[in-house]
């Protein structure tokens, strides 16, 4: 389910079964390393739309949530919010380490997606989101 008005409405009183809420973090400072952020940014979100398919349902994907510089502290605050609400399990999805008290972080690998063939990135999302999935699973069996 996705961070929408009808989702929300949906997730407000299913709460006992859609548990699991996704937070994908990204970075956005601008320096030399934009070009790779606005990939990561890209790629995240195909990987999110596609574990969204999969699990329908079973869990909420939050809006990208994004970070400037080293401190991610927000999320934690934004962790705190969800699991007030009702979720079992948050999880955050990066491309960096990330050290968040009581969050699971599962760490996306880096593809240079910027002139890759349609196929190979659709490929390339679908083995990605793959790991997601089944880190996901590992942690609800935990």
């Amino acid at each position: 389910m996705l961070y929408t008005k009808n989702d929300l409405n949906v997730i407000k009183d299913e709460i006992e079964f859609i548990d699991t809420a996704i937070i994908p973090v990204v970075d956005i400072d601008m320096d030399n390393l934009s070009m790779n952020r606005a990939e990561h940014i890209e790629f995240i979100q195909l990987i999110i739309m596609m574990l969204e398919k999969q699990l329908k349902g079973r869990l909420l994907i939050t809006p990208l949530f994004t970070v400037v510089g080293e401190d991610a502290s927000q999320v934690e605050v934004f962790n705190n919010q969800l699991k007030e609400y009702g979720f079992k399990n948050t999880i955050v999805l990066s491309f960096r380490e990330l050290s968040l008290e009581g969050i699971p972080v599962i760490k996306i690998n880096h593809v240079p997606i910027s002139d890759m063939d349609k196929d190979i990135l659709e490929s390339m999302v679908k083995d990605e989101m793959t790991i997601v999935l089944k880190e996901i699973i590992r942690i609800w069996n935990s």
